[in-house]
């Protein structure tokens, strides 16, 4: 209900509607619901990258969560759904650990390629 109160009086785009999506993606992660979370901490990084910038803390952690969420989906439509937007969010930050970009980009990578024709299966 709060949620809705600041969508509707303040704006999607608004700092209390962004810290409603946050406490919902937190509560996602906590109830397992990774793939909700994952849409939700993407949804958060995007909007405050728009009005924060690439430097601001808070798009840090916020794409932190969408990692975070985005390695324990096991759906594998999923983590392709998700994973190029990821990606895409992570290489414009600096990240403190580079590691975590490579990272993704190799979980993606590896689905794709598994997909192809002709491809290796173990």
């Amino acid at each position: 209900m709060w949620e809705e109160y600041a969508l509707q009086t303040c704006g999607h785009g608004s700092s209390e509607a962004i810290g409603w999506a946050e406490i919902r993606a937190d509560l996602a992660r906590m109830a397992g619901d990774f793939p909700l979370a994952t849409r939700l901490w993407m949804g958060v990084g995007q909007t405050r990258l728009t009005r924060e910038g690439a430097g601001g803390l808070e798009v840090h952690a916020a794409a932190a969560g969408a990692l975070y969420c985005w390695a324990q989906l096991r759906d594998r439509a999923l983590v392709l759904e998700f994973g190029p937007d990821l990606v895409a969010l992570l290489r414009v930050l600096p990240l403190p650990d580079p590691r975590h970009l490579r990272l993704a980009e190799q979980r993606l990578d590896a689905l794709r390629t598994a997909d192809r024709p002709g491809a290796l299966h173990p």
